[in-house]
């Protein structure tokens, strides 16, 4: 069996299909209702550690997506302790009962990205998962935490994790809207809003850390192939960043400021190449 939480998300929705579909044993979770899960559903707070272990009675596997998803969806203490306790239930109660493998939804929050434009200035580009985490912001702490967390119950354990930090999920409505106009130094946006992640494949991703072939605890970047932009990267990271900014690799016309060759290499990630492609 394997137990999704935050079932009931617009992310975790499609995750519990594509396994129903697929013909998954699956039991499916969140604090809200989901009255038209395809699968077995409890409704359930994983800041209970009781819950969280009554859950995984049978499990082979875990996804866990159950978050507050943003640092705009809550002030900072409601963020920081929710996101926290929850996934130290979850993971203690998986180790516990000797889990293949667990799937943890992260996010490119924890490496340090924010809202405020200023905030982060990486040492390179593009990003890798070797960069140093650095969170500006109580969500993106509490992203980190619990990859320490995954990293701990790893080490202790015969489990494998697979931290999936991807970026912001550009919805179809979203990329009807690109390209966007390019950020000026006079009206900036922060990094994390030049790469983005297209909804299918963090879904796609999901399933291929579930089902790759590796150890312990590993991070993977998730992004697309490009910016949000038609200009050129490079120029752009100068206009705006002039020479604070290593660059390292290839970045070709607009290519993204985050690298997910790891991801493709070790679990045959093959992301959608543009937000031109027809959804």
């Amino acid at each position: 069996m394997i137990l999704v939480t935050g079932a009931a998300g617009r992310l975790g929705r499609q995750v519990v299909q594509r396994l129903a579909d697929e013909g998954a044993d699956v039991l499916a979770t969140d604090r809200v209702p989901f009255d038209d899960s395809p699968v077995p559903y409890i409704q359930a707070d994983l800041c209970d550690p009781e819950k969280s272990n009554e859950m995984l009675e049978g499990a082979e596997a875990l996804i866990h997506m159950g978050a507050i998803p943003g640092p705009s969806r809550g002030g900072p203490f409601e963020i920081f302790e929710n996101n926290v306790q929850s996934t130290f239930n979850i993971m203690m109660a998986a180790s516990e009962k000797k889990l293949r493998r667990v799937v943890f939804s992260s996010s490119a929050f924890g490496m340090g990205w924010a809202h405020d434009p200023a905030a982060f200035v990486p040492k390179y580009l593009p990003l890798d998962e070797e960069h140093p985490m650095m969170p500006f912001e109580p969500y993106g702490l509490s992203k980190q935490i619990g990859e320490c967390i995954a990293g701990m119950v790893s080490r202790n354990s015969s489990m494998s994790v697979a931290s999936l930090r991807f970026t912001n999920v550009a919805y179809p409505e979203v990329q009807a809207e690109f390209p966007w106009p390019a950020p000026t130094p006079e009206d900036p946006r922060t990094l994390v809003m030049w790469a983005y992640a297209d909804q299918r494949d963090v879904v796609e991703m999901h399933l291929l850390a579930l089902r790759g072939e590796f150890e312990g605890h590993e991070p993977f970047l998730i992004a697309q192939p490009k910016t949000r932009f038609q200009e050129s990267t490079v120029d752009l990271i100068k206009q705006n960043f002039g020479s604070q900014i290593e660059l390292r690799g290839d970045l070709i016309g607009n290519a993204s400021v985050i690298s997910t060759e790891k991801a493709q290499r070790m679990l045959g990630f093959k992301p959608r190449q543009n937000w031109n492609q027809p959804y």
